[in-house]
């Protein structure tokens, strides 16, 4: 520290025209309340030391002299300065005796063990009239207060380096005189120059885009009414005029009346991630229109393939209708076989390509669940019955009679189901079962068991089961053949209807695959 212009103790005043120092020292006498002056002294925790004009210690109290300094020449009171403050002190204290104004100064002196602690220090002038007749010295140690003052210096010094590293800037804003204040950060990401500055809150609005300054004081106005947090997106000019994305986060804080006061935060840039969102949203967006251009282009094709195969299968049925050689016959079926092939994965095609474009909405209406378990099987078990499988159904007598949903769409997954359980069941049974799903929060809903005693699936295969094009795997398509986007079809639907679908299944044992879904009393 350096010398006061103007202490708060101007000086020791003492009367009398004769030894005006000696009457300044503490007396042997009784002092305050009978005790001695030199023993009240002596009790304080303070140092205390009284030198004449000549610098020469004349008193000293207990504090003082407990760490080795007494009276006689300076230079034993100089002893437990630390070598480092000393010139400083003694040319403090030259300059205070040389113009009689008082000081004070923050110094380390030596305690009686030896160990150095800071005190803070003040030297008043004792005067008789206008003359200075001597000086006290008062030392109080103030060592925790220096130490915690260099932790605090300590830890700003490495938020500020962290801040700075970090590209995050500081800022302070007080809304009753609209002036802001900038850390040398937070000014660079504001485009200005980078130090420490204030600038006012119409030159602040001024940085931000014009775009984003209505959107700026909107989230200022929410922070403050609502007394949540401030949270705000905008693009400034940085360095050499390119735009800048930074988003301000910050809190209010109230004054000593409990009104909003002020907003602090910190500011951030975001121009790198405001770019990734918008390359990602861009190729979104792409990949959307790619998409949507594929399910237009799958659609069309279907239609322009079912038409003419439509043509080909009704060809096919009225020559079988009127032809009677045996060999024609064969031949008219196998035509008829493919094109039934070919048409269901024609009509598959179609399905993935509105399912993936949106295109696809459910037809809730009452119908008899009997009705629809009944007429789905019979259609399975005239392929089973070629092949000896047995198709059965069996219904919980606690399953709602009647339900509501979308009956084509639910006859659409069922049938899918069935037809695979007989294309893989060489022999046995196949099993369509249904009841009323117990499982939490499930009132309402319906589940549907499809099992069957054909080859199976390992862990592997079930893990494609749902994929498009996914058969388990290339053998599976081989033997059986299909476009392996039945059951893609299906999860969509059951999905669609607010349901899942899952599939329990070992090489050799069979196939249990089943779906639940919302299916209400009509």
């Amino acid at each position: 520290m350096t010398a006061r212009t103007a202490h708060p103790i101007a000086g020791v005043p003492v009367d009398g025209p004769d030894d005006a120092l000696g009457r300044a020292l503490p007396e042997s006498g009784d002092g305050l309340g009978g005790l001695p002056s030199r023993l009240l002294l002596d009790a304080l925790p303070q140092k205390i030391w009284m030198f004449d004009r000549d610098g020469d210690v004349r008193f000293a109290n207990g504090a003082a002299r407990e760490i080795g300094t007494g009276l006689g020449e300076p230079d034993g009171w100089d002893s437990v300065i630390h070598p480092k403050d000393r010139n400083r002190a003694a040319a403090a204290r030259a300059s205070a005796i040389q113009s009689g104004e008082p000081y004070d100064l923050t110094i380390r002196l030596r305690d009686a063990s030896g160990r150095w602690h800071w005190h803070q220090t003040d030297l008043v002038p004792i005067r008789d009239g206008a003359s200075v007749v001597g000086w006290m010295l008062t030392a109080a140690d103030v060592d925790d207060v220096v130490a915690d003052n260099q932790a605090l210096e300590a830890t700003t010094n490495l938020l500020l380096l962290t801040h700075k590293a970090a590209g995050v800037g500081l800022w302070d804003w007080n809304m009753r005189t609209g002036a802001l204040s900038l850390s040398a950060e937070g000014a660079r990401l504001h485009g200005l120059a980078a130090q420490t500055c204030i600038i006012t809150s119409s030159a602040w609005t001024g940085l931000v885009h014009a775009e984003d300054r209505a959107v700026l004081w909107d989230a200022v106005t929410k922070a403050v009414t609502t007394r949540t947090p401030f949270s705000v997106d905008v693009r400034v000019t940085a360095e050499h005029g390119s735009t800048r994305w930074i988003q301000s986060l910050g809190r209010v804080l109230d004054d000593a009346h409990g009104l909003s006061g002020r907003i602090v935060g910190l500011t951030l840039d975001i121009t790198a991630r405001k770019r990734a969102e918008q390359a990602l949203s861009q190729a979104k967006e792409g990949a959307e229109q790619a998409n949507r251009a594929k399910s237009d282009f799958l659609a069309m094709m279907s239609h322009e393939i079912r038409n003419p195969l439509n043509a080909v299968l009704g060809y096919t049925e009225h020559m079988l209708g009127r032809s009677r050689e045996p060999e024609t016959l064969r031949h008219l079926a196998a035509v008829q076989e493919a094109g039934e092939i070919l048409l269901r994965v024609v009509d598959d095609v179609l399905d993935v390509a509105q399912i993936e474009a949106g295109q696809v909405a459910l037809d809730p209406e009452p119908f008899l669940l009997a009705d629809l378990l009944e007429g789905t099987a019979s259609l399975a078990r005239g392929t089973a019955a070629r092949k000896g499988v047995v198709v059965e159904v069996v219904r919980d007598p606690a399953t709602p009679a009647w339900v509501l949903g979308d009956l084509g769409r639910l006859r659409q997954v069922l049938l899918n189901l069935l037809t695979n359980a007989v294309k893989f069941t060489p022999s046995g049974r196949v099993v369509l079962a249904v009841s009323p799903d117990t499982g939490r929060g499930a009132e309402g809903r319906v589940l549907f068991t499809v099992s069957d005693t054909g080859i199976g699936m390992s862990p592997a295969q079930q893990e494609r089961l749902f994929v498009p094009f996914g058969q388990g795997d290339e053998s599976i398509r081989r033997r059986f053949g299909g476009s392996g986007l039945g059951l893609v079809i299906c999860r969509h639907l059951v999905e669609l209807m607010g349901g899942r679908i899952g599939v329990a299944s070992e090489p050799g044992r069979g196939t249990r695959i089943w779906f639940a879904v919302m299916l209400p009393p009509a």
